[in-house]
């Protein structure tokens, strides 16, 4: 049995007492694309858990957390900030499942950034900050010293079908490999399945004069009405290109799906198929 062991690389804890947020109302948008890591409160049931956590400690401190995941490895950042708006404490923490030297890390500079007073208001708020991050072996040795840019919005009293709060669960999606640029999902909670006679797609496929390998595989897309969509497919196998497209005009003309939903809806979402000419 493998034991899974999670390392807590990193638990270092920095206090400012000179530290000060800045508020201005024009710092760059949450919206766009940037070399910013993005933290939201947009989940999904495919996401699974909160990206930013905004939590009273009091009524004069508050704690703002950043999280991340992949299951494997992930990072928090954390801010406590009274309510003259000083930094009382920020930390960075990194894990992993991957076993390894352990190593301290030292947050010695922050710049935050917020775009208005979270104890006076807390619709729309976002934050954007540059921390400067020092790694230090146990000997206390320094082994780099890096720049970690990260930045924040809450969208808990933004409506769902705000252009803004579309964005930032599209982003999301995308992140988690849920869908692509495009709107495809690769992980619906429906998968789309096969309606049609998948009998008749190998009998046509095994007509043809061409020599075929013993196994082919598709990713094909299924559209919101259960037809195999004529772009993009991508076809694995030792296939010359006439072959290729042949197959590609059965799969289209020959197969009908029951198209993959999310919330009940139908929508794109790509498929793996096996050909078997076995």
């Amino acid at each position: 049995m493998r034991i899974l062991v999670i390392i807590l690389i990193l638990i270092a804890n920095f206090g400012f007492g000179q530290g000060k947020v800045t508020i201005g109302k024009n710092i760059k948008e949450y919206e766009i694309k940037d070399e910013y890591n993005r933290f939201d409160d947009v989940t999904s049931k495919q996401i699974g858990f909160n990206k930013l956590v905004i939590e009273f400690l009091s009524d004069s401190l508050i704690v703002i957390s950043n999280n991340y995941s992949t299951g494997f490895t992930g990072q928090t950042v954390t801010f406590k900030i009274d309510q003259e708006l000083n930094i009382v404490k920020v930390s960075y923490n990194y894990y992993t499942d991957v076993i390894n030297f352990p190593v301290k890390y030292k947050v010695v500079g922050i710049d935050l950034k917020l775009n208005q007073n979270p104890f006076s208001n807390l619709k729309e708020f976002r934050g954007l900050y540059v921390m400067q991050i020092q790694k230090f072996d146990l000997d206390g040795s320094l082994l780099q010293t890096f720049e970690f840019k990260g930045k924040f919005k809450t969208y808990k009293e933004i409506s769902e079908n705000s252009v803004d709060y579309k964005w930032a669960k599209n982003q999301n999606k995308q992140f988690y490999g849920i869908t692509n640029n495009d709107g495809i999902y690769f992980r619906p909670d429906k998968i789309a399945s096969l309606k049609s006679d998948y009998k008749i797609l190998i009998n046509e496929i095994k007509k043809l004069k061409e020599k075929k390998p013993k196994r082919i595989k598709i990713f094909a897309i299924v559209n919101e009405k259960g037809k195999i969509e004529e772009q993009p497919i991508k076809i694995l196998g030792q296939l010359n290109k006439d072959l290729e497209n042949k197959i590609i005009k059965l799969l289209i003309e020959l197969t009908e799906w029951y198209p993959g939903c999310v919330d009940g809806k139908e929508v794109k979402s790509q498929i793996p198929l096996i050909i078997k000419m076995e």
